[in-house]
């Protein structure tokens, strides 16, 4: 059973809080421009296509609790759906350090590496791999980004591979701004005909929510960055939408990551209103999808998103995102199978985390959510049927053999095995 876990605290995680994050940024930014002008004189032997057999050698963490760890799991997902050969090197997501090495004793080693690991921490990696493992090979990167810009270090970091796979065409976007090297869009596989439909009615029950009543979900994670993520504005277009909550409806905060100062604002948005319910913390990968098959409707006010998980997954179970209408959710959301949320763009005007002064995201519509909230509560036969449009999406357009099945066309174009 997949269990989400956090690294280890230190004295820096307690100070570094108390530091303004654009001094933070700029130092790290600092560190990693010159680590960069030290790596990108490094170079590996091209790729020799017939040396190796076709397949993956994958190094990322499928076991970290996060957006980015989820994404290497339906990667190994999309492979194995369709045989496609791969070998798993299990990396620390936030240091880039192995783990297991032991276990990866007698490995196959394939054509392709695929390097699933943003490029902060690619730095730190490639400081303790040995660069045999990158000569001769086929090099990808896969990489995860929510705006329109790319971070100015991460631009060097392009040209050290043969290429880059993205999950959204947004992200490919933003990433062709800055490099010449191809930027393949590998969209996920989340619609699998062989996985077990999630037990909604067991996640209900366990919550208090009866079988009849609207079930409206607010899913974050602090570690994504709260501004981005936007959770204040989802609840306040909830409480706009109900002034006075019917006994029919339930709101479920499900959040992680996030402090307490963050909670007690989200706290003052709600005024103690009844049919709220909190999940904190880190649960079971399986009770996430049973709470994703519980909910009628996610609330989503996010203002960038990369891909946009949460979004998709509640759809493949029947759900209505009402989701803001902007970056690579708009890839796969419309208004035949959910709500998308009217915005306008801005930037910003300070930090926010990994976000730099002058980011340009979208400030959704509360108003509109709540509009939209509120035709859901009164139409359950809309809400049914976008529910059933919305899987329908899901299983055409993200199955996980789709996904596999572009994913080996090119890896068998790449090494002339087709």
């Amino acid at each position: 059973m997949h269990t989400d876990h956090e690294p280890p605290h230190t004295w820096k995680d307690y100070v570094r809080p108390l530091i303004p994050r654009g001094i933070l940024n700029a130092r790290n930014a600092y560190k990693d421009q010159r680590a960069l002008a030290h790596f990108s004189s490094l170079s590996h032997k091209a790729f020799v296509r017939g040396k190796r057999p076709a397949g993956i050698n994958l190094y990322g963490d499928d076991a970290a609790g996060t957006g980015l760890s989820r994404s290497v799991q339906l990667l190994q997902a999309a492979f194995t759906a369709v045989q496609l050969p791969f070998s798993f090197h299990h990396m620390e997501e936030w240091s880039g350090r192995p783990l297991n090495a032991a276990a990866e004793t007698g490995q196959p080693d394939y054509a392709v590496n695929l390097f699933h690991l943003q490029p902060s921490i690619w730095l730190s990696f490639l400081k303790q791999f040995d660069r045999k493992h990158l000569d001769e090979h086929y090099n990808i990167a896969f990489w995860l980004w929510e705006t329109p810009e790319l971070p100015k270090e991460w631009h060097m970091v392009c040209d050290f591979f043969d290429e880059i796979w993205v999950p959204s065409a947004f992200i490919a976007k933003a990433i062709r701004k800055v490099t010449d090297q191809p930027v393949k869009v590998m969209y996920y596989g989340l619609y699998d005909e062989k996985e077990e439909v999630p037990d909604a009615v067991a996640a209900r029950r366990r919550l208090g929510v009866p079988e009849k009543d609207m079930l409206c979900l607010v899913l974050y994670d602090g570690r994504s960055s709260i501004e981005r993520k936007n959770p204040y504005g989802a609840l306040e277009s909830f409480c706009r939408a109900f002034p006075t909550v019917p006994e029919d409806v339930w709101l479920v905060i499900k959040g992680k990551g996030f402090t307490g100062r963050e909670k007690r604002r989200l706290q003052r948005i709600l005024k103690g209103r009844r049919h709220t319910l909190w999940v904190e913390g880190l649960i079971p990968r399986q009770e996430i999808r049973e709470l994703l098959a519980a909910a009628d409707v996610l609330l989503s006010l996010h203002r960038a998103e990369g891909f946009g998980l949460p979004v998709a997954e509640v759809m493949q179970c029947g759900g209505v995102p009402v989701a803001t209408d902007y970056s690579s959710t708009r890839e796969f959301l419309d208004d035949t199978c959910g709500c998308p949320v009217h915005y306008r763009l801005l930037r910003t005007k300070k930090d926010y985390s990994l976000y730099r002064k002058g980011t340009i995201w979208a400030d959704p519509d509360v108003e509109d959510a709540a509009d939209k909230l509120r035709m859901l509560y009164e139409n359950p036969a809309m809400r049914r049927r976008l529910g059933q449009s919305a899987q329908a999406r899901i299983r055409e357009m993200l199955s996980v053999v789709k996904s596999g099945d572009r994913i080996k066309r090119r890896v068998l174009g790449i090494t002339g095995s087709e």
